[in-house]
């Protein structure tokens, strides 16, 4: 399966290989952390503080991958469903803020 790319303004391109974070994005519950702030009201400052939740929630996924991926690499063992879990919990994060 060809990775699906998302542009991000932190993290440039954010490649999403696994099913199962395709079918989590996809989710109701995940898409609307597009409509809260990450960062309050900011934004009445700070103009350019557009941080979405779902932003943030992808760049701590981002960030996830690559932690697992320098651990693997370090000799760490995990099994493929120890590292869906964790990156999945890493996108998850945030799903519980209203």
């Amino acid at each position: 399966m060809e990775p699906f790319l998302i542009r991000d303004p932190v993290y440039d391109y954010i490649a999403i290989e696994r099913p199962i974070i395709r079918d989590l994005l996809a989710c109701p519950e995940i898409q609307r952390l597009r409509r809260i702030r990450q960062l309050g009201f900011s934004l009445v400052t700070y103009p350019g503080a557009e941080h979405s939740r779902f932003t943030h929630s992808l760049g701590v996924y981002h960030l996830m991958t690559e932690a697992v991926t320098h651990l693997k690499n370090g000799g760490l063992g995990f099994d493929r469903l120890e590292e869906e879990a964790a990156i999945a919990a890493a996108l998850l994060h945030d799903i519980g803020h209203g």
